[in-house]
């Protein structure tokens, strides 16, 4: 009865074993074979030559894929990671190093800046700040898996940290692309008015759906109120502006304004309406009221006055 379990066992084991091995043999002796008619292809010239075969082809994806795991733990560029590793030299903030060895540990360039900025107030060397500010925003520009908003969000940070650098044309180039993704953040609209403002730009500058208009004719401040080109105003504004007789004609979404030159009443769909300033012409180009002419045609209007900007938003 034993030697019967014996014999059942052994033969179990048998089995078991040719199992894996034969599947293994077969494996090896189709790859042998293989490569045996491979090299006779090549040596004849026969068509299908040099093809991988279909095993082959699995493996070389499958490793394709592990590179690209390996690459994924990284979502910015090798020169960010190089520009980074030099800035690192000079920082001493340990905030700031913290946040640049974040981005080289592979970790969230989001997180990085946040941290940065939260350190601002007490961070006082401004060459630093600029420093890992300009690494900040390589790594924020190069970084694939940041959505819109948050790239456009986290601009906005690094441009207040390119302000407390006293690095002022690079806060408003940032600043104003974000702008022109969200024009509607007045936020990011003071934040641009102290950058002018620091950089000594008073002059009046307007704004429309978050970029900025440029004039033949530059826009003036005459008793508090702003004067501009009408003609840039209104096309912006998506309304269309005629002469007829001295008047200013003006028309958007089914209502009018006219102006006369010089006059301190205007008609708005009929109706006498008076003005704070009137219309005038300077070098040849007709300049209107803005605030007065905007809000008639239903758009936000606000001002800054830090630099004289002028943002104007159609609701």
């Amino acid at each position: 009865m034993q030697e019967g379990k014996r014999l059942v066992a052994l033969v179990a084991g048998l089995v078991l074993v040719f199992s894996f091995i034969l599947p293994a043999w077969a494996r090896a002796g189709e790859e042998k074979r293989w490569t045996r008619e491979h090299e006779v292809a090549l040596e004849a010239g026969l068509p299908g030559a040099g093809q991988v075969p279909v095993q082959d082809q699995e493996r070389e994806r499958e490793r394709e894929r592990e590179q690209l795991k390996l690459q994924d733990g990284k979502s910015v560029a090798e020169h960010v990671y190089k520009g980074v590793e030099n800035a690192l030299m000079h920082v001493k903030n340990p905030v700031a190093r913290a946040a640049l060895t974040a981005i080289l540990e592979g970790k969230s360039v989001a997180e990085a800046v946040y941290e940065a900025r939260a350190q601002l107030s007490s961070w006082q060397d401004a060459d630093e700040i600029a420093s890992v500010t300009e690494q900040l925003e390589s790594a924020v520009e190069a970084d694939t898996t940041l959505d819109a908003g948050t790239r456009t969000q986290l601009k906005k940070h690094l441009g207040v940290m390119y302000l407390k650098a006293g690095k002022f044309k690079n806060a408003r180039e940032l600043l104003e692309t974000v702008l022109e993704q969200e024009p509607g953040d007045e936020e990011a609209y003071r934040q641009l008015d102290q950058a002018y403002a620091a950089s000594g730009d008073l002059q009046v500058k307007v704004f429309v759906k978050g970029k900025a208009l440029q004039f033949d004719v530059p826009p003036r401040m005459e008793n508090d109120r702003v004067l501009i080109p009408v003609r840039f105003l209104a096309e912006n504004l998506g309304a269309t502006v005629n002469y007829d007789n001295g008047e200013v004609i003006i028309k958007n979404q089914g209502s009018t304004i006219r102006l006369v030159i010089g006059s301190n009443k205007a008609l708005v769909d009929g109706v006498t309406v008076d003005l704070d300033v009137p219309a005038q012409v300077v070098d040849g180009r007709t300049l209107v009221p803005l605030r007065f002419v905007s809000e008639k045609f239903k758009a936000k209007v606000d001002y800054f006055g830090g630099s004289n900007l002028v943002a104007v938003q159609p609701l």
